[in-house]
């Protein structure tokens, strides 16, 4: 069901379930993995489509580098697509989720298969589903009726129907129609759940009792466990606390909740950022709307940041030289490392920012970039040129921003060309850098080319820029 449950302690059954249901879902079957070269280049080429950016962030989650995902998806959902259109290609092309159709031709379609099949579960579960997804809770909660009818055992139509309840403000009817269930099958966790839910707040001893007797009654049940430490965390039992919500956190790997909250539980009550961090990825890859009482968006830049300087520091400590760290595993580590070249420049740093342009992450690649473009002279142009005629696109594409600044109005006629280009990034690359290098000559190229402009999405870039006169870096 298109539903979502967050709310707190008091709501305890109805969330604990939704988090274990998601515990239990299944995902979808593995598929090879692409080579980085092929993804890179298919980014390069549709460059202004999401599809390719969800492939190379998968590729990096599936290939063990969870921080390189995270900051494809961010820098994409940021600054290259509207919310609604990077939200539906997460969901389709990086979690692999099937598109839901909840429009008039999929609604008539169950309509009539349901006047053929009075008690078909397809075709009353796909309506209440529509019906959700549109809130018209009326129409939501007869076909949701239907459903517990016909099935009275299973929880989920029943969660579904309190869930709309809720939405309606109408939490008598919720807690009643939870607490009835939930007397007709005593033995099930989901009873638990709501039993639980029950008890009030202050009655801490009850509830850690009943907990503990659900959590060694149903092992495998994310639920009691996590709440179960969020009680001990309370009391002070950091230990305790620890090992319940690691327990929860490995019971639940696919659910965002669950894995926000112990992130929580490391970046605010224990601290550990590595253990905080390796959390709160796991949920942002889930859902970049996690939330725990911030956006785990939020919390991960920090950590990322704050554990490559304590790396960059201990290494620098030990007199690891800059250009070896430029190169280092942690992506973030480079881009400190980037930063302290920058301060103190020196000429042989050129050939390893030259090869970064080549860096599987966006923030080293633009880090070098912005190095280059500051610090090279004249010197540097026969380097600028090969850079500017590269095989890879991606590189291509970066050598435009150092060529515009360099050589200006010598830059023009060669970025008339690469904004003919078929691969989206060269065409993206050659308008930014004209907006933010060119000057007013280097702009007018640009809102010229824009009547010839094939992709939607570089088209509202222009425009945007021509409305307000600048332009922001994007790549």
């Amino acid at each position: 069901m298109h539903v979502s449950t967050r709310r707190g302690l008091q709501a305890l059954a109805l969330l604990c379930c939704c988090l274990a249901a998601t515990a239990r879902a299944q995902t979808p079957s593995p598929q090879p993995t692409p080579s980085l070269e092929s993804l890179r280049r298919d980014l390069a080429v549709r460059f202004l489509e999401p599809e390719p950016h969800m492939a190379l962030a998968k590729y990096f989650r599936d290939t063990g580098d969870p921080a390189a995902a995270f900051t494809v998806l961010e820098t994409a959902r940021r600054g290259r697509f509207p919310e609604e259109v990077f939200n539906r290609a997460f969901k389709t092309h990086f979690l692999g989720e099937k598109p839901f159709a909840n429009d008039k031709e999929a609604e008539a379609k169950l309509l009539a298969q349901l006047a053929r099949e009075p008690d078909s579960k397809a075709a009353l579960f796909g309506l209440a589903d529509i019906y959700v997804s549109r809130e018209d809770w009326p129409k939501a909660k007869q076909y949701l009726s239907k459903l517990i009818a016909r099935e009275p055992d299973d929880f989920g139509h029943v969660q579904a129907l309190a869930e709309v309840y809720h939405r309606e403000n109408n939490e008598p009817e919720a807690e009643k129609l939870l607490r009835e269930w939930a007397r007709a099958h005593p033995s099930t966790p989901e009873s638990y759940h709501i039993r639980a839910g029950e008890i009030p707040e202050a009655e801490t001893a009850r509830m850690k009792a009943l907990l503990a007797e659900a959590a060694a009654k149903f092992p495998k049940d994310p639920g009691f466990p996590f709440y179960l430490a969020g009680m001990y965390l309370r009391e002070g039992n950091l230990k305790e606390a620890e090992r319940l919500f690691e327990l929860a956190a490995e019971l639940a790997p696919d659910s965002s909740e669950i894995q926000a909250w112990v992130g929580r539980f490391f970046f605010k009550a224990m601290p550990d950022d590595r253990r905080a961090l390796e959390h709160y990825l796991k949920a942002y890859l889930l859902d970049p709307h996690a939330y725990e009482t911030e956006y785990v968006e939020s919390r991960i830049p920090q950590l990322l940041w704050r554990t490559a300087e304590a790396r960059l520091n201990e290494q620098r400590k030990l007199g690891v030289p800059l250009q070896k760290l430029a190169e280092d595993a942690n992506h973030y580590v480079a881009a400190l490392a980037l930063e302290e070249m920058s301060k103190s420049w020196q000429p042989t740093y050129t050939q390893t920012l030259v090869a970064l342009l080549r860096h599987p992450d966006v923030v080293v690649r633009w880090q070098a970039t912005q190095v280059l473009k500051e610090k090279v002279d004249a010197s540097f142009d026969p380097t600028l040129r090969a850079l500017l005629q590269d095989q890879d696109l991606i590189v291509r594409g970066l050598a435009a921003y150092i060529a515009v600044r360099r050589w200006k109005a010598a830059s023009f006629d060669l970025m008339r060309q690469m904004l003919r280009e078929e691969a989206q990034i060269l065409r993206f690359d050659a308008a930014s850098a004209l907006l933010m290098e060119g000057g007013p000559a280097g702009r007018q190229i640009v809102f010229e080319h824009l009547p010839r402009e094939t992709s939607p999405r570089l088209r509202e870039v222009i425009e945007a820029a021509k409305q307000d006169g600048q332009t922001k870096p994007q790549h």
